[in-house]
């Protein structure tokens, strides 16, 4: 062979050395969209004229955005985790966000009406203090009357329903009641902190010993006489084990706050503090039981849902945690070194995950894990990315990931589909992003402003083939590049033995002549521009080109 033609156009594939890699793929693949088979361009980004609420802002330092609604964007420069209420027709529209403050911010959760203000409440209800008395009142039934025993606890209640674990620990004193007798109990001081409470609950034991609600009481109220019969109790307390959130650096929270909020199926919500996964009662994402919590081998890094569980991204060896029931989670470790290295990088691609390891990126499956990049990148060319800078998006079935390697903030698109157009890099970079799967859009975060990614004017592709190498040195003469439009002109240029040796403005689908006056084995063609291209042949001379 003497020359080349190409009709298709493919990817970069950099753990491949240069000549052995097919004809049609590259060495260089910038903005280069290759999804038909031709060269063609990734469209950039457009404005999206978006201005986040009052109380949030975008910059070149934004590492978070979500859309609330189409009128209130959230930005913040830490890496926070958010969102929506897994409750059925919620007309408060609650989030629920972790992150803020870092590792010392406790969890918190925001509505409609106030999100718009910056404000937030405390995620989960705490537990309240001890009664400070129950004392009886007089009794005037004869003493042959046997009293009944009777313990009180109490709980608090939101503003939004949303009530919490009783004082189980601080169970009243037990009185012994007649049936004329009133019982008052006098109720400790409030709790402080955002809590937005509403009421406390109080339950008292039946005759069974079981707790039953009493009544409820106003937050300011100190005192309440208990009169009830107990014929008139209500339900039994429902709410024994919801637990708040872990929401400090304590005693009871050693590891701090929880953290890396996600959704799961069902109603569940799950995060992590330290080594711990904590997992929220169904549709009570207020509340998350001690005994639903399970504790990995290392620190987590970050949570992702699949199909039919959770998984869980550690500094170490990554878990896979399977069930629709948080009481009935199983967990099984995952026999792989393919730890996580940047929560960021971890995107939800539908019916797998990927993520940034040490050596590349990974898919990861309710069955397992593979490393996707495999074929395509080797560790050292991996690492060289930078992998734990990596904040990685999904678009379209593709995976954007954007790196800083210390030199060069730019990205590449990986398609996990696999195949020859599977990776191709990208000159620009993004500090965070929103995929809005409503409108099937994907917003960025670039320079400090933001846009809606592939929604504007063409990019300017950079494109260069393998290395072609020929036993017989040889000097081409014709080059061919056919395209639908030249304008504008897309440039051709030809490297022999790696040095540049033509460079032209291609007009026309006109044979156009290449220097003479060398001779040399490998070659290679670079193309730029922005206008699809069909075809390149190079070859010796016209009547070559002419034969094909």
């Amino acid at each position: 062979m003497t020359g080349f033609k190409l009709q298709t156009f493919g990817g970069k594939a950099p753990k491949v050395y240069s000549r052995l890699l097919p004809n049609d793929m590259a060495s260089v693949a910038t903005n280069s969209r290759l999804d038909s088979g031709r060269l063609e361009p990734w469209k950039g980004n457009a404005s999206a004229s978006i201005t986040p609420v009052a109380s949030y802002s975008v910059s070149a330092a934004t590492k978070t955005l979500f859309r609330y609604s189409s009128s209130i964007w959230i930005g913040s420069n830490e890496e926070i985790d958010i969102v929506r209420s897994p409750i059925a027709e919620d007309t408060h529209e609650r989030l629920y966000v972790t992150g803020i403050g870092g590792s010392s911010g406790f969890p918190r959760m925001t509505t409609a009406s106030i999100v718009g203000n910056g404000t937030y409440y405390r995620l989960g209800i705490p537990r309240p203090a001890a009664f400070d008395s129950v004392s009886l009142g007089s009794t005037s039934v004869s003493g042959t009357e046997t009293p009944v025993s009777r313990s009180y606890i109490f709980t608090y209640v939101s503003y939004y329903g949303e009530e919490g674990a009783p004082n189980a620990a601080l169970v009243s004193q037990v009185v012994d009641v007649h049936s004329d007798q009133s019982v008052t109990v006098n109720f400790p001081s409030n709790p402080s902190g955002a809590y937005n409470l509403l009421k406390k609950r109080l339950y008292r034991t039946d005759s069974n010993g079981v707790f039953r609600f009493v009544a409820d009481i106003a937050l300011a109220t100190d005192t309440y006489a208990d009169t009830i019969a107990e014929a008139n109790l209500g339900e039994e307390i429902p709410t024994s084990t919801f637990d708040a959130p872990a929401d400090d650096t304590s005693v009871d929270h050693p590891d701090g706050p929880m953290l890396g909020l996600v959704s799961m199926p069902n109603g569940i919500l799950a995060g992590f503090s330290g080594q711990t996964v904590a997992f929220s009662e169904a549709f009570q994402p207020h509340a998350y039981p001690t005994a639903y919590r399970l504790t990995m081998k290392s620190d987590v890094v970050a949570l992702a849902p699949l199909n039919t569980g959770l998984l869980v991204l550690t500094k170490e060896k990554p878990a896979i945690i399977q069930g629709l029931d948080p009481e009935a989670m199983s967990m099984t470790e995952v026999d792989s070194t393919l730890s996580c290295v940047s929560k960021r990088s971890v995107v939800d691609m539908g019916e797998y995950v990927l993520y940034a390891s040490p050596d590349g990126l990974v898919m990861a499956t309710d069955s397992g894990l593979r490393l996707a990049t495999e074929e395509i990148l080797s560790r050292d060319q991996w690492q060289a990315l930078v992998p734990s800078t990596i904040v990685g998006f999904q678009y379209e079935g593709h995976y954007l990931g954007f790196y800083n390697d210390g030199s060069e903030s730019k990205g590449f698109i990986f398609d996990p589909r696999g195949g020859k157009n599977s990776y191709i890099k990208l000159d620009f970079h993004a500090t965070a992003g929103f995929n809005d799967l409503e409108n099937d859009e994907l917003y960025l975060v670039v320079g400090g402003s933001v846009y809606k990614f592939a929604q504007g004017s063409d990019l300017s592709y950079t494109w260069r083939t393998k290395k072609f190498y020929v036993q017989r040195p040889i000097n081409p003469g014709v080059a061919k590049v056919d395209c639908d439009s030249y304008s504008p002109a897309p440039t051709f240029k030809l490297y022999a033995d790696g040095v540049e040796k033509h460079s032209v403005s291609v007009t026309s689908d006109a044979l156009f002549r290449l220097p003479a006056g060398y001779k040399a084995n490998e070659f290679e063609v670079e193309l730029s521009g922005s206008v699809p291209i069909n075809e390149v042949c190079v070859y010796e001379s016209a009547g070559e080109l002419g034969g094909q």
